[in-house]
Parts: structure tokens; sequence; C-alpha cells
């Protein structure tokens, strides 16, 4: 380590305000002993052991102190957790440091959380504890540094030795964790800049869902004369395209999340219920969440199921979009493909609307698709266009979801 490589980072909230340097005078004091303390362990200058921002300080100016430094400590503290530059200096040191980059942070309980309050997520994973050594008054000033704080500790007259006592530890964890810390990756700061830095702190924005029913038979129960070779012991394990790999639910589940969906699998029978049980043309009050369904045309020979099929279709609801599957590389769906295309025209009265319709990703996948490829294509398309018919159909006056895929993918509204 040399003096244009840090041991530590200190990142602290800084008190707004026209006083604030005044306040955050005990930070800086702080500092000043415990870049003594890992000086003295560590064999390197006081001067360059550490690096805190002045107050004074270009907003920037960390960024190249935090990608050359060992080792990352944050002084924990209410305010520091709603500070989006704290926030952005931890995801800087979290994208540098790689997934095990918790074991370079030594987090400072300077004013410990309030009763009723939780560190957010990316503080959970990080220890806050001191090494148990000593005796009894070592133990009782590191109980006194988990109630109260650091800040308190180092503020009170009563609580100097305790003070000494929790900063040597603290000092002695960084020592360790920069004697362990691997090297820093070339052009980390760099990085950071082109890519944006969030804050970790923020509440994480949900995924909006997207419901996949997969409708096929299984090889436990098929259609008469129907070979058995694309088929599984579940409905999940149905491979109609031989040269895919996985199954067609796996694909559809990865196609979501790439989207940026959070997909749920949903069993046919509960699919029926969620989307038909209001009957034909009456839209359910609040619709869930946009839907795919997945037809294996071969399932519409059993005339249960074609009838609960033609239900969900007449129900004509705008956030579902029903996708035929016809194999062009299975030779026993080629050669039926004809009766297999009138089974889903007679099936799904929609679907006589082809006509107009077979330009439009709908009219495409109604119409049976031949190949992978095309497959993955045409579930992106209808799995936008289902979220956005299924914003517009509950009509809610709340903000869109930032995560929005739709919009992420430049989906325009359209009539598919």
């Amino acid at each position: 380590m040399t003096a244009t490589t840090p041991v530590f980072f200190l990142s602290y909230a800084r008190t707004p305000g026209p006083h604030g340097t005044d306040a955050d005078q005990p930070v800086f004091s702080f500092y000043d002993d415990l870049r003594k303390q890992v000086a003295r362990l560590t064999r390197v200058k006081a001067q360059d052991v550490g690096h805190v921002e002045s107050p004074d300080a270009p907003s920037d100016a960390w960024r190249a102190a935090l990608a050359a430094c060992r080792v990352f400590v944050p002084l924990y503290a209410p305010r520091y957790f709603t500070d989006p530059l704290c926030g952005r200096q931890w995801t800087a040191f979290r994208r540098r440091g790689g997934p095990h980059y918790g074991r370079a942070v030594v987090p400072v309980l300077w004013v410990p959380p309030t009763d009723g309050t939780t560190l957010p997520p990316a503080a959970l994973e990080i220890s806050t504890h001191l090494p148990r050594a000593g005796g009894a008054e070592e133990r009782r000033a590191q109980d006194r540094y988990a109630e109260f704080g650091l800040y308190r500790l180092m503020e009170l007259e009563d609580d100097q030795r305790a003070y000494r006592q929790v900063l040597a530890r603290l000092a002695e964890r960084i020592a360790r964790a920069a004697k362990d810390s691997p090297a820093r990756p070339g052009g980390a700061e760099q990085s950071g800049e082109r890519h944006g830095l969030e804050d970790a702190f923020a509440p994480q924005r949900s995924k909006p869902t997207l419901r996949i029913t997969v409708l096929a038979p299984t090889a436990g129960r098929l259609p008469p004369g129907r070979e058995g070779a694309t088929y599984g012991s579940d409905t999940e394990s149905w491979r109609p395209y031989r040269a895919a790999s996985g199954s067609l639910t796996q694909q559809a589940l990865a196609l979501a999340g790439n989207l940026g969906f959070e997909p749920e699998l949903v069993a046919f029978d509960k699919a029926y219920e969620s989307i038909a049980h209001d009957g034909p043309g009456r839209e359910p009050s609040r619709p869930v969440a946009p839907w795919v369904l997945v037809v294996d045309a071969w399932a519409l020979g059993d005339p249960r199921t074609s009838d609960m099929v033609r239900r969900i279709d007449r129900a004509n609801r705008p956030w579902l979009a029903v996708m035929a599957v016809l194999a062009g590389d299975d030779p026993q769906t080629q050669r039926d493909r004809k009766r297999l295309t009138e089974r889903l025209r007679d099936t799904l009265s929609w679907h006589r609307q082809l006509n107009d319709l077979r330009h439009t990703a709908r009219g495409a996948a109604a119409q049976g698709i031949a190949q992978p490829d095309a497959f993955a294509w045409l579930f992106a398309e209808l799995a936008k266009s289902c979220y956005l018919r299924y914003l517009d159909s509950i009509q809610d006056d709340s903000p869109r979801p930032s995560s929005d895929p739709a919009r992420r993918h430049g989906e325009r509204r359209t009539n598919q």
C-alpha cells in the first residue's frame, strides 16, 4: 500500500446546513484517532493510511480514493442510510469488490438505530460485531458501544476508556481486512462512471408480475394416438421444439425474467377460474396481472379442456395473450398440422379474425408457432403488450412503476 492507496475510506453522512462543518467535527476527530491506530498496525504513514472527504471537497472527489482503498468504513447513523451520496459510495465499493466485498467492509456504530427501525438490506449483510477479546472491562465497553454508539462514548468523559478500547478493536479489524482484501481491479473508478451509481439504500422497486400458464398433455395422459416423445411427467416438462434446450416452461420463465418481470407459473385450472369465472364479455373488477397462456394444439382434443379454453377466449381479456404451438420439427405435428390448425380455429372463436390479424404478434401466435426463435420473439412482444393493456385495465391513478419493462424495451401502444 502506497501514498495513493489508502488502507481505508471513511464514509459518513454530512450534516446539512450552514453549521454542518462544526457539527461534523467529531467525525474528523474520530478519523484522526482511527488512522493513527491503523497506521501503527499496518506500518503506513498516518497521513496516507486513510481517506475522509472534507466538507469543501468537490462532489466527485471521493471516487478516486474509494477506487483505490482496501477497506470501506461506513459510519452507521440514521442519517447515513437516507443520504444518497452514502448509498452511491456503498454501491461503488460493492461493485468494485464483487460478491465478497463484505469482507472488506468494517462498519462503525456511530449512532445505533432507534427502536423500531432496522438496517436496510444492503447493510444487514455486514456484521457489526467486534471480536470478543480481553476481560470484563472490555466486554462492558463493547456492550456500551452496541447500545449507545461510538459518538456517545467519544463525547462523554466517563466513557473515554471504553471509546479507546472499541477504537483499538475497530483498527484491528480494519488492518486484518486490508491484509485479506484482494488487489483493486483495474478501471474500477471508470466503470462506476460509465454505468452510473445507484443508491444502495433506496427502497427496492418490485418487479411487475407476469402470469404464465402452459397447457399441454403429460406422458401419463396423452391424447389418443399422440406420441409421447415431447412430454414428461408434468406439464412443465413439455418440450415441443426438439432443437431447443430445456422445456418450453423454462424458456418462458427465463424470457419473462429477462424482460424485467417477476414470472408466476399458474396451473391451467386455476387460470381458468381467474380468467373466465365472470362469464363471456365481462371484465373482472380488477385483474391481478398480465397473463400469457401457451397452448399445445394437441391438448384441445379433450372436449372438457377445449371447452375451458373456449370460455377463456370468449372472455376476451385485453391483458391476456394466447400462444399456440405447432412445432415444425415434430414429424407427427407436421403430418397433422391441418387438423390441428382447424382445431385451434374451432376452439378459439377469436381466431376466426386471423385474416385481419395475421400480420400482428397476436395473429402470428394464434396461427401456431413453428420455431423456438419465433416463440421467443412473440413471447416478448405479447408479454409487453399485455402489460400495457393490463395497466390500462386497472386504471390506476398512481404513477406507473419505473421498472416498466415495456417502456424499457421501447414498446409502443399498438393493436397487437
